[in-house]
């Protein structure tokens, strides 16, 4: 009986109403990478309390298939916005142009195109986007200012957004024509 189970739960994880990795509308996109970011915090959170259960090993499976499709949809974004970034030669390409980033600017700005419509403060794009929580908020802030100023030679000068008293995003809606 408990073969007859498990094919049901992973066939409901994969089949949710509405869902289409092969939507070109950005705003829902974006939507379904929240409804994801919040899945996976809500397992991350459930596995903590869980630790040692039997259940445990079933919801850790749960939240690679949720981290999986939400990389899914994070890299569906980057698709639609026109913004490809090399990771290892750390260019991005967009509207026809490349522009060489440094190492912590193409991580950064990575980071940020992952999680749209999000602002994160200066510690948390720290550890984060690069993982170095000793960066101090002056230092994010000059990387900001500096992508920022680097993203105008390809037409992205307001991708970059600040929120303010929440800190800096990315708009839902870059790259793409308005029909």
């Amino acid at each position: 009986m408990e073969a007859r189970v498990e094919p049901e739960l992973s066939r409901a994880w994969k089949d949710f109403p509405g869902e289409d990795l092969t939507t070109s509308v950005l705003p829902e996109v974006a939507g379904w990478i929240s409804i994801y970011e919040e899945m996976a915090a809500v397992l991350r959170s459930v596995i903590t309390r869980a630790n040692g259960s039997p259940e445990a090993l079933e919801l850790h499976r749960n939240l690679e298939w949720v981290e999986e499709r939400l990389g899914r949809w994070r890299d569906r974004h980057a698709e639609l916005a026109g913004v490809v970034i090399d990771r290892k030669d750390h260019t991005l390409t967009y509207a026809g142009k490349a522009l060489r980033l440094t190492r912590r600017e193409a991580d950064l700005l990575d980071f940020l195109l992952r999680h749209p419509r999000r602002p994160f403060t200066s510690k948390q794009l720290a550890t984060l986007a690069w993982q170095n929580s000793r960066l101090s908020d002056a230092q994010v802030r000059t990387y900001i200012m500096r992508l920022r100023s680097r993203l105008r030679e390809v037409g992205l000068e307001e991708v970059i957004t600040v929120v303010r008293n929440r800190g800096y995003g990315i708009t839902a809606g870059i790259g793409v024509a308005e029909t």
